[in-house]
């Protein structure tokens, strides 16, 4: 199956909210994703970053992965003690979800790939969380050149790894 990954726009966003839903709502892992609302997305596609989607043949939207320009309060780079040069070049790379029946088609690596060729030159940290028994999108990110630096307890006392990719 063939998928376009592109820059999500406003249309997308009832699409990527049943996609984070889902996602949200795994009985099996629930601490494993912490969703957003609707407002959050919708920002992040005009304002605070930009959201990458996996869209199918039939033009559903199979996952997503959200990329956050982060506000000083909410920058992963304060786990790692980075100087306040540092903190205003770090991207996070948000959240990142794939519908079950899309599973298995290396979607969420596809989004990484193509959000990172999306942001520009000032952001030389890439950051992201992941919960520590998330070995599926560990083993993504870290194929991705990401590594661990540390685990810490965030969102509400959550463990997450933190994770860094310097380019």
């Amino acid at each position: 199956m063939t998928f376009q990954i592109r820059k999500a726009t406003q249309e997308d966003v009832t699409q990527i909210m049943a996609v984070m839903e889902e996602a949200g709502s795994n009985p099996i892992h629930p601490d494993w994703f912490v969703d957003d609302d609707r407002e959050f997305v919708e920002s992040h596609l005009t304002h605070h970053g930009f959201v990458v989607v996996a869209e199918a043949p039939n033009g559903e939207i199979a996952g997503f992965f959200l990329v956050k320009e982060p506000k000083e309060e909410e920058n992963l780079g304060k786990y790692l003690d980075f100087s306040s040069d540092k903190l205003k070049k770090v991207a996070v790379m948000d959240s990142a979800a794939v519908k079950s029946a899309y599973r298995g088609n290396g979607l969420q690596g596809k989004m990484l790939e193509e959000a990172e060729k999306l942001l520009d030159a000032r952001f030389t940290y890439l950051m992201c969380t992941i919960h520590p028994d998330n070995v599926y999108s560990l083993h993504n990110m870290q194929s991705h050149g990401y590594e661990i630096q540390k685990t810490v307890k965030c969102y509400g006392g959550l463990d997450r790894h933190i994770l860094l990719k310097k380019r």
